[in-house]
Formats: structure tokens, C-alpha cells, sequence
């Protein structure tokens, strides 16, 4: 992948935050050498210029590393399309969606095979990301509001698994139409789901 992580102004001792931008660094360039089954927690050290302690002592293995990698790029991805802060609207929707696309598409185009072994890991990532940004969106219902209506959490699971399954298909689909095409046409669809929670 030749993905790169920006450092990103989260509350993390500067020490801690530079060794882990390191590591993620050092693992997406190794993946676009070799296969990430390949990959050792050595090769990720060395490349990183640390030692196996200094690794463990910021991730459980590789995978907590991969896990931590995607949900990062995933969040630079969408704060820089939708910063921190942003309130909903229909125009932030839709950027939400064309970001997941074309993050998709891109990873996806980068990514050594086999791509299978990133998939569940990238879905798990992006939709907890996604997540994060819905929540923050909606507004609990249970103040004054019907026990039909759905629950901020619910809306905000439910969206994010709709944005994800339509930026699949998209990307499964790719040549049929520009990402930003397609995200103006599942727009309303996706919308359907958050409307009754948004003001």
C-alpha cells in the first residue's frame, strides 16, 4: 500500500504517537512488498527501526497493528472530507459515502492479494469509524419520542452498514459510473435511514 498516515493531533504522549505513526508506516510499506500473512512483527520492527519490545509494548501482534492502521487512515480520510465538529446534512452525507467509495477503491487497487484477508478487518475499521461521525449526528428520540422510533445507536449501526454494502457493490461494479455519481444516487436511500433522527 503506498498509503501514508499523516500525524493526526490526537491526545497521545508525542513519544507514543511517533513510535505507532512508525509502525503503521513501516506496515503499509511492507505491504506493498509482500502479502501481510507474510509479515513478521521482526520485519515490522526493523523497518520501523525498533525493536520487538518497543513493538509489543504499543500493539498485541501484527493484527491489532493492521486494525489500528485501517481504522486511522479510514478516520484522516473522513475527517478531512467531514472534519470533527461537522453537523449532519444531507451534503456531509454524501461526502461520507463518496469517501468510503473511493477509500475502497483505493485500498483495494493497493493492497497485494490475496484481498481477502484485509476484507473483514477493513469492514470491521470503516464501520466503526463511520459510526463514530452518524452518532454524533443523531439525536436520541427517547426524550418525547415514539418506542416505534429507532435509537440513535440503532440509526447510526444501520447507516454505517449502508454506506459500507453500497461502497462494495460500488467498488465490485467499478466502470459503471463515477463514485461521485453513484453516491448522489444512493444518497436517498441512505438518508431514509437517519431522516426521522436529524434535524
Amino acid at each position: 500500500m503506498s498509503l501514508k498516515l499523516r500525524q493526526v493531533g490526537e491526545r497521545v504522549d508525542p513519544r507514543v504517537r511517533r513510535t505507532r505513526q512508525l509502525l503503521r508506516n513501516a506496515l503499509l510499506d511492507l505491504m506493498n512488498e509482500k502479502s501481510f500473512q507474510a509479515l513478521t512483527v521482526q520485519d515490522i520492527a526493523d523497518r520501523a527501526t525498533l525493536n520487538r519490545a518497543t513493538f509489543y509494548a504499543h500493539f498485541a501482534d501484527k493484527y491489532s497493528l493492521l486494525e489500528d492502521t485501517i481504522r486511522e487512515l479510514i478516520r484522516e480520510r473522513l475527517r478531512s472530507r467531514v472534519p470533527e465538529g461537522s453537523r449532519f446534512s444531507p451534503d456531509n452525507l454524501e461526502r461520507l459515502i463518496l469517501t468510503i467509495c473511493e477509500f475502497l477503491a483505493e485500498v483495494g487497487g493497493q493492497c497485494p492479494p490475496p484481498h481477502g484477508q484485509m476484507e473483514p478487518v477493513m469492514e470491521k475499521q470503516v464501520k466503526a469509524e463511520l459510526y463514530d461521525v452518524l452518532r454524533a449526528w443523531v439525536t436520541d428520540p427517547r426524550s418525547g419520542g415514539s418506542r416505534h422510533r429507532p435509537t440513535a445507536d440503532q440509526a447510526a449501526m444501520v447507516t454505517s452498514w449502508a454506506i459500507y454494502g453500497a461502497a462494495v457493490q460500488w467498488r465490485q461494479q467499478t466502470g459503471e459510473r463515477p463514485a461521485k455519481e453513484y453516491a448522489r444516487q444512493v444518497l436517498p436511500l441512505i438518508l431514509a435511514s437517519l431522516q426521522p433522527l436529524v434535524g
